[in-house]
Order: structure tokens, then C-alpha cells, then sequence
């Protein structure tokens, strides 16, 4: 399947006879070669002959005059490049976006190749902190399939990896899956907590300034957005969006001025924007809304 016929000449010497010829390649897999076999060039001085080798990769084809009384010796030789056939090779949960800390299964399935079996599965975490790791390296079941798990704390491109064999040639695949932060937001210096319909507020006297503390993953220069609205005339309205620095323990602490007036609700949330946010290498996340309520 991997072979192929390929005419060599060589200039005989007047119908003079060619003593031997030979074969020997540069293959993936071992190959003895064709025996040396005496034959006679034809009456233009060409020499030919076919052949099918086993395997892939680069063989080198040498036919030789061994020379008479009038004539010197004299060879040549070329180079047949081999093809291989491409494996079929797959991947999956690419682009899907999984909670921080999962443990997330990758499987590769390797189709039909000749003798190597095994694929590796490497995975490469956003940020140039963290470089490229071998997560596992194994011959595939009776199915083809071989798997992984990979903690995804980051963004992650994950890659299946086939070193090929003699009749195939080698092949890598790349799926990307995603993973958000983890983060939550504590109320502090309310009264009290309790339900309007069917939603949990915090109260505030109104003229206590509320305190938020906002807890998300940590990554160096990571900020977290601070979104703030108001109830009013019957829906939320947006106030303001700030962005807010995480301190080295994941933290981030934001006072809330007192509106001085009964009756106002507000709301907020604690917000991880890719790009936005300081760095790339997490998801968009989005923390719960925190309710609260000002009272006398």
C-alpha cells in the first residue's frame, strides 16, 4: 500500500553487463532490501527494474557496474520518497466551558495504522506561567480510544499527539476547552436579611455605608468588575461598572456609600472579564447578585 514503481537508468557501457544492483532506505520500520542481482543493460544503455517497499518514509535505490578491462567502475543512485497515509485522529470537549477546578475527561480515538498504537495527551494551560504538560501517553483500546483528565483551572488548549509508524504518517490534533474563575461576594455591617417576594435582602440602616468583600481567583494583575443598580419605576437600571484590583489572597474589599434615604434597593455583582479584567487566560464569569435594601 505504501509502495510505488520507480524507473532508474543508468548509462550501460556498450551492452556491457551490470553485475549486481541493490536497495537500501532510510525507513521507519527495517527493511532487508533487494538482493544484488546481475542483469544487462539494454541496447540503449538503460537498466531498469520495480519494486514495493513495505514502508514509508525515504528509500534509497543503487545500481552498480562493477567495470571490464576497458572500463572503470560506476554507480548511482537515487532517492524515492515513500508516502504514508494520514491517520484519522480526534479529540473532544472542544470550546465548551466547564466550572473552575473540574476535572474534565479528554479522550483521543485513534483510527486504523499499522503497528503504533499509542497516543499522547498533552495539555497546555493559558498563561506562560504554566507550560505544556504530558498528561498521559498510552496505547488505545479495542475501541481506539485512549483518555485523560485534566484540571481545568485555566483555559486549556489540549492536544492528542500520534508519533505515526512506518505506514503512517504522524498527526496532531487541538481542541480548546474553557474554564471560568471562581468567584463570591460577602455582605457585611446589614441589620438583618430577609425576603421581598421572593428574593433575599440585606438591610441597611440609611445611613450605614455597606461593605462588600468580593473573593475571586487570583491571578497577577486580575481585577474584578463591580456592577451596581438601582431599582426604580417598576424594573433595574444599571448605575455603574467599576473595575477593582484582587489583592494576592483572591480578595477584593469595596464600601458602598449610605444613599441617606429610606426606601432605595440596590443590587451588585462581582464580574471576571477575559480580556478586560487584567488577563486572559480564564472565562468571563459572572458572581450572584447581592440584594439590599436601606432603611430608617
Amino acid at each position: 500500500m505504501c509502495g510505488g514503481a520507480r524507473l532508474l537508468t543508468e548509462p550501460g557501457a556498450g551492452g556491457g553487463g551490470v553485475p549486481g544492483r541493490g536497495c537500501d532506505g532510510n525507513l521507519v520500520d527495517s527493511v532487508s532490501g533487494i538482493d544484488g542481482v546481475a542483469d544487462t543493460v539494454k541496447a540503449d544503455g538503460t537498466y531498469s527494474f520495480s519494486d514495493t517497499p513495505s514502508s514509508g518514509g525515504t528509500v534509497t535505490y543503487r545500481v552498480s557496474y562493477a567495470g571490464d578491462a576497458e572500463h572503470t567502475t560506476a554507480s548511482a543512485y537515487d532517492d524515492v520518497s515513500v508516502s504514508r497515509a494520514t491517520p484519522s485522529l480526534s479529540l473532544n470537549n472542544n470550546g465548551k466551558v466547564y466550572a473552575y477546578g473540574a476535572d474534565v475527561r479528554f479522550t483521543a480515538h485513534l483510527g486504523t495504522t499499522y503497528r503504533n498504537r499509542t497516543v499522547e495527551i498533552w495539555a497546555d494551560p493559558f498563561g506562560s506561567d504554566r507550560p505544556r504538560k504530558l498528561i498521559t501517553s498510552g496505547t488505545v483500546n479495542r475501541d481506539g480510544n485512549v483518555s485523560a483528565v485534566v484540571d481545568m483551572a485555566r483555559d486549556t488548549s489540549v492536544y492528542a499527539v500520534f508519533q505515526g509508524d512506518s505506514r503512517y504518517k504522524p498527526r496532531t490534533v487541538k481542541v480548546t476547552a474553557y474554564a471560568k474563575v471562581r468567584v463570591s461576594t460577602a455582605v457585611s455591617r446589614h441589620y438583618k436579611t430577609g425576603r421581598i417576594g421572593s428574593t433575599t435582602y440585606h438591610w441597611f440602616r440609611k445611613s450605614t455605608d455597606p461593605l462588600l468583600t468580593t473573593s475571586m481567583t487570583y491571578y497577577p494583575g486580575r481585577h474584578q468588575r463591580f456592577d451596581l443598580q438601582m431599582y426604580y419605576q417598576g424594573s433595574w437600571h444599571s448605575l455603574d461598572s467599576q473595575y477593582f484590583a484582587l489583592g494576592t489572597n483572591g480578595k477584593s474589599v469595596v464600601e458602598l456609600g449610605a444613599p441617606g434615604e429610606a426606601g432605595v434597593k440596590v443590587r451588585m455583582r462581582s464580574v471576571y472579564v477575559n480580556g478586560s479584567s487584567g488577563d486572559s487566560v480564564n472565562s468571563t464569569t459572572y458572581g450572584s447578585w447581592k440584594y439590599l435594601c436601606f432603611s430608617n
